[in-house]
C-alpha cells in the first residue's frame, strides 16, 4: 500500500531515514511529509514506533477533477465497504487550494455523500457523520484541479505521546524535541542538559531514544486503523511485544532545569511515571545558576518566544542567557532553537551550524 506519513518542515531526512530502517520503501521526501510503499506490519510499525512522524496515512486514490460533481463520481468508486464497518462513524478532512473549487465545505460534502451513497448500496447500512470521535478520518487534498484521497491511519497525531496528564501541552512539540536531540548528535555516553527545559520535553526524547522505547509506548488512545475492516490484532500484537522488547536499561546523564515551578512539577511528575528518574534530573535552577556535570557535554534548549515569560524583551534575554551558557557550560556543544529570529540575531556569538526546522532556527555554538 502507499503511505503518506506527515511531519514537520526539516525533519523530512529524519524520518526518510527512520521510514527505511522500518521496513518502507520506494521512498520519495516532499515538503512537510515522505511517501513511500509498506504492507500492514510496516504501517503498524510507523505508528508504534516514529519518533518523527506526526500522521500517517493511506492513500486510496489520486485523479483530476474540474469540478465537485467530478470528486463525488471518483470517490464513489472507491471500495469504501471494504474498508469501513459497518454502522461506523467517519469525517472528512479537507484542505482545498484551488482557484476553481474554492468552496471547501461543498466539497467534503460531496465526498460525504459518495461515501454514505458507496456503503448504502454495497451494503444497506449508512455510516454517519462524526467530526467529534469518529471511526475513521478521509483526508480529501484539492490543488488545483488534482485530488487525492487518503484514509488517517493514526487518528489522534503521534505527536500525543501520552506521557503528559492530559490537557497539559508542553511548549515544546514531542516530534520537534526528538528532531533536535537526532540533529544535535548527541550520544547516550554524553551528559545532555537542557538549562530551559519546561515540562522536560527534550530530557524524555533524549531518554526515551536512549532506552530505545517506543514512541507510542505511553500512548492513551487507539489507532484508526484498529476500526479498518482488515485490522490484524495478531499482527499487532506481535508489532507491539517485538518492539517492546527491544527497550534496554543504560546508564544517562540527563539534566532539565527550569525556573518554572509549574513547568518542572509537570516534568518530575512525567519522568516519575515513566520511571526515568534515575535517567532524567529535573531541577528548578534558573539559566545563570546552572553548573556543568562533566567536562564535556551537549546543551540542548529551547528558550522562550513570549517576552511576558522573561520580564524583558526577548532579543535582552537570549543575550543574557547565552552569555551565561558560554561561562557555564565551556567545551560542550550547545545548541539553541527558537521560532523568534530577532531574539536569535540577539545572541552576541556566530553560530557554526544553522538549521532551519518547523518555523524556526536550530543553531550551534561550540563555547
Amino acid at each position: 500500500m502507499k503511505l503518506i506519513v506527515k511531519t514537520f518542515g526539516g525533519i523530512e531526512p529524519l524520518l526518510a531515514k527512520e521510514l527505511e530502517q522500518l521496513g518502507a520503501t520506494s521512498i520519495d521526501v516532499q515538503r512537510r511529509l515522505v511517501n513511500c510503499e509498506g504492507d500492514r506490519e510496516t504501517l503498524y510499525k510507523l505508528c508504534y514506533r516514529s519518533r518523527f512522524a506526526v500522521r500517517v496515512m493511506i492513500s486510496l486514490k489520486e485523479f483530476p477533477a474540474a469540478n465537485e460533481n467530478d470528486i463525488y463520481k471518483n470517490v464513489r468508486t472507491i471500495a469504501w465497504h471494504e474498508l469501513l464497518k459497518e454502522n461506523s462513524t467517519f469525517c472528512v478532512d479537507h484542505v482545498t487550494y484551488s482557484q476553481v473549487m474554492n468552496d471547501s465545505a461543498y466539497v467534503a460534502q460531496k465526498v460525504k455523500e459518495a461515501v454514505i451513497d458507496e456503503m448504502m448500496e454495497a451494503t444497506g447500512s449508512q455510516p454517519y457523520e462524526n467530526p467529534g470521535d469518529p471511526d475513521y478520518m478521509i483526508n480529501v487534498h484539492v490543488t488545483d484541479e488534482r485530488v487525492s484521497v487518503s484514509l488517517d491511519a493514526t487518528g489522534t497525531p503521534l505527536d500525543r505521546r501520552g506521557y503528559r496528564p492530559d490537557g497539559i501541552d508542553a511548549a515544546t512539540n514531542e516530534v520537534l524535541a526528538a528532531a533536535l536531540v537526532e540533529l544535535s548528535g548527541w550520544q547516550p555516553s554524553q551528559a545532555l542538559i537542557d538549562p530551559m527545559c519546561g515540562a522536560g520535553t527534550i530530557c524524555i526524547e533524549a531518554a526515551m531514544k536512549a532506552r530505545n522505547i517506543p514512541a507510542a509506548f505511553y500512548r492513551k488512545y487507539s489507532f484508526c486503523f484498529e476500526n479498518f475492516k482488515d485490522f490484524d490484532a495478531e499482527l499487532w500484537k506481535k508489532v507491539k511485544e517485538e518492539a517492546d522488547g527491544m527497550r534496554n536499561t543504560v546508564r544517562l546523564s540527563i539534566v532539565g532545569s527550569d525556573i518554572d515551578t509549574d513547568a518542572t512539577d509537570i516534568a518530575k511528575t512525567s519522568t516519575l511515571e515513566m520511571r526515568l528518574t534515575t535517567d532524567v534530573r529535573i531541577n528548578r535552577r534558573s539559566v545563570r545558576e546552572q553548573t556543568r556535570m562533566t567536562q564535556e557535554g551537549v546543551v540542548i534548549t529551547c528558550p522562550p518566544t513570549d517576552p511576558e515569560q522573561t520580564r524583558r524583551g526577548l532579543p535582552d534575554f537570549y543575550k543574557e542567557a547565552t552569555y551565561y551558557l558560554s561561562h557555564n557550560f565551556p567545551d560542550h556543544d550547545v545548541w539553541i532553537y527558537s521560532t523568534d529570529a530577532d531574539a536569535m540575531d540577539a545572541i552576541p556569538f556566530d553560530a557554526e551550524r544553522e538549521l532551519e526546522v518547523r518555523d524556526g532556527f536550530f543553531n550551534l555554538y561550540p563555547f
